[in-house]
């Protein structure tokens, strides 16, 4: 029997001029030895975290894009003209709604498109709060493709005459009014302010509580005090309830309040429409100690009236409150 070498056999068959295909290389996470290969994983982890990285970047961009186009669609663009108001202004300001927020517009620099979805609350809140006749913004609300704001608006109720210059309009706070928006044939009523020593606050008071230069000084500040006082005043005689009552009854017509009363400094004087002149000291909310508040004087006048009792003197002589009641000082027998 021939025996053969197996090795030199195996030899022969294996070199026959071809190379074993090669084998695809894996990235192997665990080397031969059996442990963790931590450098590759934490290549992986990389690469695999900047693949999300430019996904999410690439998708906010496309997103971006997406809100940004659809911003700037005709349908989210809206006039400012165009903003709902579901108080309207009073009937005494010239020209209406439409007017009204063309001012309001103005004043606060704004442009005539407001891209609805962009606009800020805060920003619509301060462009209606800066304009003179806006006394506080209510609220600012979104419905669809729309923007509405409620306003509380200041309203004149008395007018100042000045030496020598224009009147001036108040609200009840004392701010001044821009004249040249009123409609005077829609204004129902307003007290005149009068007074010794009022001077004119500067033009750019507008829109603000009233204050002269004359402030700085202890006289000036007694007077400008005196004007604001007067201002509250007028505002709660006419209040509705109180301008209802007033229409019935001329001595309860309030048509003048007296701001300054030098040297004594005893507060508001008022006159009705019969001629009748009244102590009635300080304005509402800044009475002293012990003193009747408005509209417990407001009831004593209402009872005065009613008996028919508040007659005018003569110059100089006048009404004050009393407990319950109202007495008559008659200037020239100092009594």
């Amino acid at each position: 029997m021939e025996y053969r070498d197996l090795s030199r056999i195996v030899a022969s068959d294996a070199d026959d001029g071809v190379d074993p295909p090669a084998r695809v290389r894996r990235f192997e996470f665990v080397r031969s030895t059996g442990r963790l290969d931590l450098r590759k994983l934490a290549a992986a982890l990389l690469l695999s975290a900047s693949l999300l990285g430019v996904l999410f970047y690439a998708g906010g961009q496309a997103l971006n894009s997406g809100v940004a186009w659809l911003h700037r669609q005709p349908q989210y663009q809206l006039p400012f003209d165009r903003i709902e108001l579901p108080i309207p202004p009073p009937a005494c300001f010239r020209g209406g709604t439409s007017t009204f927020l063309d001012r309001v517009r103005r004043n606060a620099e704004e442009s005539e498109v407001l891209p609805i979805l962009d606009v800020d609350p805060e920003r619509i809140r301060a462009a209606f709060k800066r304009f003179p006749w806006v006394e506080q913004v209510l609220s600012v609300e979104f419905p669809p493709r729309g923007l509405v704001v409620r306003l509380a608006y200041r309203e004149p109720v008395a007018k100042v005459q000045l030496p020598g210059a224009d009147q001036l309009l108040l609200d009840r706070e004392g701010c001044i009014l821009p004249v040249d928006d009123i409609d005077v044939e829609q204004v129902k009523r307003l007290i005149w302010i009068r007074g010794d020593g009022l001077t004119a606050p500067a033009k750019d008071r507008v829109g603000k509580l009233w204050r002269t230069e004359a402030s700085e000084t202890s006289r000036g500040a007694v007077v400008d005090r005196g004007v604001i006082q007067a201002a509250h005043l007028a505002g709660f005689l006419l209040e509705p309830a109180r301008r209802e009552q007033a229409e019935s009854s001329s001595a309860l017509r309030i048509v003048t309040i007296y701001a300054t009363d030098p040297p004594a400094n005893r507060g508001l004087f008022i006159r009705n429409a019969d001629g009748t002149t009244i102590l009635w000291g300080r304005g509402p909310g800044d009475e002293q100690p012990g003193e009747q508040t408005a509209p417990e004087k407001w009831e004593i006048l209402v009872d005065q009236a009613g008996r028919n009792l508040l007659k005018p003197g003569q110059l100089g002589d006048f009404w004050e409150f009393g407990r319950n009641e109202m007495r008559f000082k008659r200037v020239a027998s100092g009594s």
